[in-house]
């Protein structure tokens, strides 16, 4: 069973990557796919079912450090049922590629598991920032790559996307590099290249200790509601910097509507079968939840 595990932080992109290799790959291929998410309430997996793919979703903590033994039960039942090829990890967006490839080499799996590439999706336009911000702990999501997807390249000029792109070798001379924009890259890239010999880090060498986790919290707020397009766009331009990402699904002017939020851009999309209504929240420190949820009722028609 092949074993493609894909990383990258809050709003990279990494989502729209899945649903490219579900709608190319899944058919030809018996296909299972792990979505882990940081929030209570299972987002991506909502926006990712519907198809002829085995979905499993784990909830409420990161793969890489609370939650290892659920990826590993995952791993096990998918790989003892018959036919499965193919499993795609979609990580949390806070996820420390070291730690999931340590559950990847359990014993336990060696076996039977074949682990492809590690990709890692970056979003061009916010790199530099992030980087200066976060530290330690999102250089290791490009320093454990094999595969780095820079992504986004349309909210980036050439000058700047060659920028980041010279960070990013700096960080991870080994890795292959593809620029995207919604991610097109060929998925022979992500999926099937045959990762490379990394070299010792010093992590690796016991020179180094790995990054601590960045602390970051998550609430839910529910919207049984019908909301105004121009309030929620106002609601979203208004949010406290300390909220990073937001996801959910919203009735908008009467349309089931999925919302995502990160960095400052709003994208709304439609909808076909929303399981909830509600919207979840993920900060780097904890904001006035109460507040968040008053002011986002207020986006409803009156």
């Amino acid at each position: 069973m092949l074993v493609n595990p894909i990383c990258g932080f809050l709003g990279s992109g990494k989502t729209t990557l899945m649903r490219r290799i579900i709608a190319e790959r899944a058919g030809p291929e018996s296909m299972a796919v792990i979505v882990n998410e940081f929030g209570s309430v299972g987002i991506d997996g909502a926006i990712l079912s519907g198809t002829n793919v085995d979905m499993v979703e784990i909830n409420s903590g990161c793969i890489c450090c609370t939650l290892k033994g659920s990826l590993m039960n995952a791993l096990e039942e998918l790989r003892d049922k018959k036919g499965v090829e193919r499993v795609v990890i979609e990580a949390t967006g806070v996820a420390q590629p070291a730690e999931m490839l340590d559950v990847l080499a359990d014993p336990a799996l060696r076996d039977s598991v074949t682990v492809g590439p590690m990709v890692t999706v970056v979003d061009a336009a916010h790199f530099s920032g992030l980087r200066r911000v976060l530290g330690r702990f999102y250089v290791e999501q490009v320093e454990r790559a094999d595969v780095v997807v820079l992504n986004k390249r349309d909210l980036t000029s050439i000058e700047e996307l060659e920028c980041v792109r010279q960070e990013i070798i700096g960080l991870n001379r080994r890795a292959t590099i593809a620029t995207a924009e919604h991610c097109d890259v060929e998925l022979s890239m992500v999926l099937d290249k045959t990762a490379g010999a990394p070299e010792p880090s010093a992590l690796d060498q016991g020179l180094a200790s790995p990054a601590p986790a960045a602390s970051f919290v998550s609430f839910v707020v529910p919207v049984g509601f019908d909301a105004e397009r121009g309030r929620v766009e106002a609601f979203f331009k208004s949010l406290p910097p300390e909220v990073l990402r937001a996801k959910g699904f919203m009735t908008i002017d009467g349309l089931p509507s999925t919302v995502q939020f990160t960095a400052g851009q709003l994208e709304i999309t439609p909808a076909a079968n929303p399981r909830t209504l509600s919207v979840v929240f993920i900060a780097s420190a904890e904001p006035d939840s109460a507040a968040i949820q008053a002011a986002l009722e207020r986006t409803k028609h009156v």
